[in-house]
This record gives C-alpha cells, structure tokens and sequence, in this order.
C-alpha cells in the first residue's frame, strides 16, 4: 500500500513545525511506515495548495496549532481544509498530530480514525494488523522511527536550506503531579520519558548525511530538566552531565552545522538551581551556535493569574 503523508504542520509549546521547521512527526510517521514494508509520499499543506495531486491508498493528515501565532510562511492546515482534503480524497483518511489529540471533541464524520495518541503508532499497527489502534509509541520505536524515516526530509520544500529539523529529547512535563501550566499540553503526556543521548545523536548523524545542517533541540519543556535529578519530587535538580553530553554529541555527529539552537527553560529550575544552572548556560554558549534563545516562561506578573493558572515561576524568579 502506499500512504500519503500531508503535513499541515505543527505548533506546541515545546514543538516547531511550521517552515522553515520540520516537525519530527513526518519523519516518525514514515519510519512506521517503511517498517511495515509499505511505502510512504510526502507533502506539505503548501504543496497541496499549490495544486498537488495525492495519489495514494491511504491519506494521513498531520496537523495543529496549539500555541498560534502569526506565521511569516507557511499558515497551518484548517480543520476545514482538513476536512474538505478528507472529504475529496475518496479512500481511508486518517487525522492525527494536536489537531486530534488536543483540539477535538468529537471525530469529524470525513476521517475513518482519528488518532488521540501518536498518529505514528495507530497507523503501523493498522498497517501490520489491520486495525487501528489509539496508544504511544513505545521508547524503542521512537528511536528507530525517528532514523528510519530521517530521509522524508528531502522532500520536504526548503529542503536543504533554510531547513531547521526540529528534535525531540523527551514529552512530559517534570510539574506533571501538580497539573503543570494550565494552559500547556506537556503535563498530559504524564510523567517525563528522556531520550538517551545516544539515540538523539544518532538521530542527527542520520539527518546530517542527508544534507540537514540546521537543527532545533525542542520536544521537551525544560531544556535545563533533560534527564533531571529527582524528577517527582518538589525539588528537581538539572542534570549537568547528562545536558553536556548530549549537546557534545550534536555537535560532534552534526557535520558542517550551520544553525544549532535550543528550546524553552524553566525560569524556577534556573533560579534554585543557579550553580548547575551557569554550569549549563556556559555549555550552551560553547556548543550552539550564535543566535540561540532560552524561551522564559512568563505569561504573567499578576500573584492571582500565577495562582489561578498554577504557573511554573514567580516573578523575582524570572528576574
């Protein structure tokens, strides 16, 4: 059979998918894909604006903008446009990505699944079983996923410049017990599941040969929480060796690296934590490149909104 990947592209909190980012969940879905022994083809929502035909036995739509904003190129996919793509393509069409995992109550009548957990999973279990399921990849899929479909990426349209590959280091939020950030979707992917560095890595190596130069280190809501010390507990400590390790390792399988930037950080972390915090900051500054910026967050300075919405920092903690 032959699937036919759209993206629509991606927008979390801790997730970058619109141009010139290319989220992971492309290259997880064709790494499922290929596993199977199916083939895959891939284009983006742009593509099909511009007149693109899919030609395909199954059309899987990857999508949602959970933290919109205004884009400069390349506007998400609609779940009108979604739904008008399904309704028009005459075979099974499945929906996944936040679209469906996050913005959705009920299943839109155009969709014969609509994926609640990972897309990648529900469509390598219909694949092999013939039945779609709704679960989570397993770690270990995760990582052979995320190098077996690497290649999906030289289809992609700003491929191999500007192209920035975004990288997902773990899902969850370390705040999971107390709910998180109201308006976060980390905390309801639970308790934190961190890549090994090892795995990241390769994942890179893969994408470089390719002729990927740029990369994004985001997947995750606390850069300075990778692999934390004491995660559950009210005092998480950050994990020096291990953010070292794995910023070297990037940099060591990244050939001819043009852009190396990181994601969010907690300001909390960094405020209790300030001696392993410097220690971090000075292993930023020696292996990303110029240009990169730790997202704070602070949504708000008012004691009533911080409460109400069970934010992550204080004020004089930002500060």
């Amino acid at each position: 059979m032959k699937v036919a990947i759209l993206d629509g592209y991606v927008d979390e909190p801790s997730c970058l998918g619109v141009p010139p980012y290319v989220s992971p969940y492309p290259r997880y879905l064709a790494g499922a894909i290929r596993e199977t022994g199916h083939e895959y083809a891939y284009l983006t929502i742009d593509d099909l604006r511009e007149g693109a035909k899919l030609r395909a036995d199954i059309l899987v739509i990857i999508g949602g903008a959970v933290v919109p904003g205004k884009y400069l190129r390349g506007m998400p996919i609609s779940m009108r446009e979604a739904r008008t793509t399904a309704g028009a393509f005459g075979s099974i069409v499945v929906l996944g990505g936040p679209m469906a995992r996050f913005g959705l109550t009920d299943a839109p009548e155009e969709f014969d699944f609509t994926a609640r957990k990972d897309l990648d999973a529900s469509v390598f279990d219909f694949l092999r079983e013939g039945q779609f399921s709704n679960r989570n990849r397993t770690l270990k899929e995760w990582n052979r996923w995320a190098v077996e479909g690497a290649d999906i990426v030289s289809k992609h349209r700003d491929f191999p410049q500007p192209l920035i590959a975004e990288l997902d280091a773990s899902r969850g939020c370390i705040r999971h017990k107390t709910g998180g950030c109201a308006f976060c979707i980390e905390p309801l992917y639970g308790k934190p599941v961190f890549r090994e560095s090892k795995d990241i890595v390769r994942e890179v190596g893969a994408l470089s040969k390719l002729g990927v130069t740029n990369f994004r280190l985001g997947g995750q809501a606390c850069m300075f929480s990778y692999k934390a010390k004491g995660v559950g507990t009210e005092n998480p400590k950050p994990n020096v060796e291990a953010i070292g390790k794995l910023l070297r390792g990037i940099r060591r399988a990244a050939q001819n690296i043009r852009v190396f930037h990181t994601d969010n950080a907690d300001p909390a972390m960094i405020a209790d934590n300030p001696g392993e915090s410097e220690k971090i900051i000075k292993l930023l500054t020696k292996h990303c490149t110029s240009g990169n910026v730790l997202a704070l967050g602070m949504e708000s300075a008012d004691p009533k909104v911080i409460e109400e919405n069970n934010l992550n920092a204080t004020p004089d903690q930002v500060f």
